[in-house]
């Protein structure tokens, strides 16, 4: 028993030489910007993203940004940010006119040096080029002045939330979609802790899972994966565990919610790493950046499984709940509109509703964040949260959010539709965080079977169908894919 305990062992713990000893900062002590890089700053740091800063559209819906920038109690002055704004543009528009200026000093010496040369005109050449001279450190002086007002103006710029969507819950509480059965008694159990013989647990960043626990880990995420798959037609992908700050920002992810990462040979300072997990959304991110997609692979559904490295409050009792890592499955759309986004949004949770279910003894409910407690990029959150019998509260196993094309704007990625470009709208999230999960099942007095989970999601006939022929099916796999890879560049 002792070896067959340590061979199904699940060791969670997270490198200590790949973290930094020191908390990163937050924005607000974040004074540069990695997404966004003044020309003044370009010369120690390359520009790895320039965003779209969509100042019209953000302005003319200036009522629903007060709305959702007040409900979501964010401490930021709109009025303040405006009158910045008209600063940025006052001072762009005289950068523009000696700009023009000099152009027009150039062409006009340009027209000149074709005529023959006579007195006056070596006079007026000279009073031209002197002219420009002026125009010249005119505009290095106006360039100089403008970097710190532009600084300024596009970091707030940045900060501003995305509009809330209209069935996001504005008040203090949030707005339930779906509720399992709740069993009249509910049984005095004992926390999922004690049960030593499954769980060997040290802190939230180091600890291991044993036994039908460690089996369990595994395959249910595999099942989740499959059950998308064979039902839904997503497309399963494997991401990287790393991702830069650049990509962080673009999410507007706060930077304490991951571990930063030290590196010794860092080119560009402003872009460091840090330990996401290949389960997390932003790793989907850098697949994404900058890529324009034609309307005919539209809508991309993907899905992943893999670890995802999430700082938990320090103030909540050590255990599986707020353990920092876990393994986690990914899901990831991209499609074309607001209406689309919605109903992928329920489909999504609709599949998420058919895999808890099939866990008997478990109560979850599937609820709508309430606006406070949103990342600014969300524009709508439906949080699944399974009941833990012992520590008689809801426990948040998955997430999905609604992005809008919020993101899509500031990593450029787009949709080519005859000769227009059009930003995608995102939608995705962790829907499976497994040590939470199996916490709650042990609580409940669930059996880790994962033989009988992936019978209930009609699973098996499927993995046989596999197994019969598995060299045949990996090829056509494999060239399936590798088709639908080369589709989106044709």
């Amino acid at each position: 028993m002792y070896k067959l305990s340590r061979i199904l062992t699940s060791s969670i713990s997270i490198p200590k030489n790949l973290l930094s000893h020191h908390a990163v900062c937050a924005f607000k002590t974040r004074h540069v910007s990695a997404l966004y890089i003044t020309g003044d700053k370009a010369r120690e740091n390359y520009v790895t993203l320039q965003p779209y800063l969509d100042f019209k559209g953000t302005f003319e819906n200036i009522e629903l940004l007060s709305n959702s920038i007040e409900k979501r109690k964010m401490n930021i002055d709109l009025k303040k940010i405006q009158q910045m704004f008209e600063n940025f543009k006052s001072k762009a528009k005289q950068i523009e006119n000696v700009e023009k200026e000099r152009e027009a000093i150039a062409k006009q010496l340009k027209e000149m040096g074709k005529v023959k040369d006579s007195s006056s005109n070596v006079e007026t050449i000279n009073q031209l080029k002197e002219n420009g001279k002026d125009l010249r450190n005119k505009l290095k002086s106006l360039k100089q002045d403008f970097y710190p007002v532009e600084d300024e103006f596009c970091q707030a710029f940045l900060h501003l939330p995305n509009l809330l969507d209209r069935q996001c819950p504005e008040g203090e509480h949030e707005r339930i979609l779906y509720r399992s059965k709740l069993s009249e008694t509910q049984p005095q159990t004992q926390s999922h802790m004690q049960h030593t013989d499954l769980i060997s647990f040290y802190d939230n960043s180091r600890y291991y899972l044993m036994k039908e626990a460690a089996k369990f880990d595994i395959f249910c995420t595999d099942a989740l994966v499959k059950y998308f798959l064979q039902n839904e037609n997503f497309k399963q992908t494997c991401n990287p565990d790393f991702v830069r700050c650049v990509l962080l920002e673009a999410n507007a992810t706060s930077l304490e919610n991951y571990h930063k990462v030290e590196e010794q040979h860092l080119q560009n300072k402003l872009n460091c790493a840090y330990l996401t997990g290949g389960g997390s959304f932003e790793s989907y991110l850098g697949a994404v950046t900058k890529l324009c997609v034609y309307p005919s692979v539209i809508p991309l559904k993907y899905i992943c499984s893999g670890r995802l490295y999430e700082k938990s409050s320090p103030a909540e009792p050590a255990s599986l709940y707020t353990a920092t890592q876990t393994n986690a499955v990914q899901t990831f759309v991209a499609c074309q509109n607001a209406q689309q986004s919605e109903e992928h949004m329920e489909t999504i949770l609709n599949r998420c509703v058919d895999f808890y279910k099939s866990f008997a003894n478990l109560h979850f409910r599937i609820v709508y964040v309430k606006a406070a407690d949103l990342m600014p990029s969300e524009s709508l959150r439906a949080q699944i949260e399974v009941y833990s019998p012992h520590e008689k509260r809801y426990i948040c196993v998955g997430r999905v959010s609604n992005y809008t094309d919020y993101v899509s704007k500031r990593i450029l990625f787009t949709m080519r539709e005859q000769k227009d470009y059009k930003f995608l709208h995102l939608v995705g999230g962790p829907i499976l965080f497994t040590t939470r999960l199996i916490a709650a099942l042990i609580e409940c007095q669930e059996p880790l079977d994962y033989k009988k989970l992936m019978s209930n999601l009609k699973l098996k006939q499927h993995q046989q169908q596999q197994s019969s022929n598995p060299s045949t099916n990996t090829t056509n796999t494999s060239n399936k894919m590798f088709e639908e890879f080369q589709s989106l560049f044709k």
